[in-house]
């Protein structure tokens, strides 16, 4: 149940809260990726405390780290992705880390 309610807020706030501006400027700007990539680092973890897991400076910078390189590799795009068609399997890749982190913050706090 708090996989689904941390993947409600994943996707809530990597596309509605996200809108149309700093989905096309997050690549051309490092403030609008650092912007997109608070909000969302904000609503799963606003998420996370509510379900009732203690949130630390270190659960907030890796999240956001994160957050950050995945979105910028896909941006711009750095290493692998150059190879993937960036609306398809690159946003799977991308969305897959993202998944990812929850499954990791799940399993590191409910250790």
């Amino acid at each position: 149940m708090n996989f689904l309610v941390l993947l409600f807020a994943h996707l809530l706030a990597d596309y509605p809260l996200q809108g149309d501006f700093l989905a096309n400027m997050k690549g051309k700007n490092h403030i609008v990726l650092a912007t997109h990539a608070g909000i969302w680092t904000g609503t799963v973890l606003i998420a996370a405390y509510f379900l009732g897991y203690n949130i630390t400076y270190i659960d907030v910078a890796w999240m956001f780290v994160v957050h950050v390189v995945a979105d910028y590799m896909k941006a711009k795009p750095v290493g692998f992705y150059k190879k993937l068609d960036s609306l398809k399997s690159g946003l799977l890749i991308d969305q897959a880390i993202h998944i990812l982190q929850i499954i990791v913050f799940l399993f590191y706090k409910n250790m």
